[in-house]
């Protein structure tokens, strides 16, 4: 028996047109990075046939990702609906952020041990970007907001590729947060500032060659992010 086509064409969310194996690691690859983009939201239901038909392959490496994608936690799947993408609650926030701060903060130290000044060189170019950047955006303007959370991204993987840690690096990937949540703490101009603060210490630490003061500040600046997170739900 044929498989059935969806009716009308799937909404399109930037999904990569994939056709090398294995076909289920790379559709997880390719709507797991649709969710950390923000071109699918909290909430939003996924159905194995439209992204089967928007990625060009067929349902069953489909089905595939998003069982592995409900075991990383970022989709719940529904008995014969699909899935949704998960909407984390408070004690969710809390554990992610915490194990990525320990994580973050280790990798700050090990980058500081390894290549300080060449680091803090790179890190200080993009708090000056940022800065820049920061007084040109409205908070309202999502897209403008979206360059502030790329460049705080930049920040955070210069310290993580300096660490030279693929092994943190792995298990800090399984802790990102769609876009729909780290929007949300760059629209607020007191927690802008308030990164843009910790992220220049941290580069003070790295010139000093701090690789301690460099991990407790890591670690300070995302349980702080945590803390604002929980408190606005």
């Amino acid at each position: 028996m044929s498989t059935p086509t969806p009716k009308g064409p799937p909404t399109s969310r930037g999904l990569h047109s994939i056709a090398a194996e294995p076909l289920a690691n790379q559709a997880r690859d390719s709507i797991r990075r649709a969710i950390f983009e923000g071109r699918i939201q909290p909430d939003e239901r996924l159905t194995i046939e439209h992204i089967a038909a928007e990625l060009g392959i067929s349902r069953t490496p489909v089905r595939e990702a998003l069982k592995a994608l409900e075991t990383d936690g970022i989709v719940k799947i529904l008995p014969n609906r699909g899935a949704v993408v998960q909407r984390f609650d408070k004690s969710e926030i809390v554990d992610r952020y915490t194990v990525r701060a320990t994580l973050e903060g280790l990798a700050g130290e090990l980058a500081c041990r390894r290549d300080a000044l060449s680091v803090a060189d790179s890190l200080e170019t993009n708090c000056a970007r940022l800065e820049v950047r920061m007084r040109e955006v409205h908070i309202d303007d999502l897209h403008a907001v979206s360059d502030l959370v790329a460049l705080n991204g930049e920040f955070h993987s210069t310290i993580l590729s300096a660490s030279g840690s693929v092994t943190i690096a792995r298990m800090l990937d399984t802790l990102r947060m769609p876009m729909a949540y780290r929007l949300y703490t760059w629209r607020s101009a007191d927690r802008q500032q308030a990164s843009l603060g910790f992220h220049r210490r941290i580069v003070a630490a790295f010139r000093k060659r701090q690789a301690k003061q460099v991990r407790r500040l890591l670690e300070g600046h995302i349980l702080e992010a945590k803390d604002f997170l929980v408190a606005s739900r």
